[in-house]
């Protein structure tokens, strides 16, 4: 899933000057979206799913990583 913030930050170098800046966290592993039909199948099945499948991928080493851009 990718993540945006909400807010703008003032960043300020050196020299004084001013930019305003939004946070962008693009995933690295790329996104899978399940149809509607297997979104409302895997409700039924388990509700949990998207919190499962990260525990269950983390404790398999594989760990979901994110690419910051400003």
């Amino acid at each position: 899933m990718n993540g945006y913030s909400s807010h703008t930050f003032k960043w300020v170098n050196d020299k004084g000057d001013v930019h305003y800046v939004k946070y962008h966290y693009k995933t690295a592993q790329g996104i899978k979206n399940f149809t509607a039909a297997e979104a409302s199948a895997m409700g039924v099945k388990d509700s949990e799913f998207a919190t499962h499948d990260l525990y269950d991928r983390i404790a398999a080493g594989n760990h979901p990583s994110w690419n910051w851009f400003v």
